[in-house]
């Protein structure tokens, strides 16, 4: 685990030297609204989902009936996980224009730190045990679909991986509230 923390700490320098990411006590005032963002997000994914499953929702809006946005569901899933990790990071007084970077944030900080914790702070602890390695894998999954989702000319989108991606999102999003609230 040390050398994973020490690659961490390494990426984290070189991500503040190449100017992906900043540290400054006044990005913290940044969190609630990434919060706000976060579930704003995750709304339009659901109405979205919604469309394309409602038939009637779809002729209320002139929409063809074979409409459907599964794509646009995880695409917007992903942003509301993402939003949620820049709330995160914001809390740390961090300001990311990186994907890599905020990914790289929330694993030294909510992963590795909070495993280094002593049991005899309980307060901390608890407030460490934060986001789970496997949190951190749904939100790479998601952005790796949200990629196919979005640059792919012809992407194979079900209602399931968009279902997927909502669920995780719920997932992502109401974590990071649990951390930040």
């Amino acid at each position: 685990m040390k050398g994973r923390k020490d690659v961490l700490k390494r990426k984290i320098k070189r991500y503040l030297k190449n100017k992906q990411i900043f540290k400054s006590d006044e990005h913290k005032k940044l969190e609630k609204p990434f919060l706000t963002k976060a579930r704003k997000n995750f709304t339009v994914g659901n109405l979205l989902f919604r469309i394309s499953e409602q038939e009637g929702l779809k002729k209320m809006i002139n929409l063809a009936s074979d409409f459907e946005a599964y794509d646009w569901v995880i695409i917007v899933s992903y942003y509301s996980m993402y939003s949620s990790a820049l709330a995160s990071l914001a809390k740390l007084g961090f300001k990311s224009k990186s994907h890599a970077a905020t990914l790289t944030i929330l694993e030294h900080h909510y992963v590795n730190e909070s495993k280094s914790l002593e049991t005899t702070d309980l307060h901390k602890l608890v407030k460490a045990y934060t986001i789970s390695e496997q949190l951190i894998t749904k939100l790479i999954q998601t952005k790796t679909k949200r990629e196919t989702a979005q640059y792919d000319a012809t992407p194979a989108i079900s209602k399931e991986m968009g279902q997927t991606a909502l669920n995780d999102a719920e997932e992502f999003i109401t974590k990071m509230e649990e951390i930040l609230g």
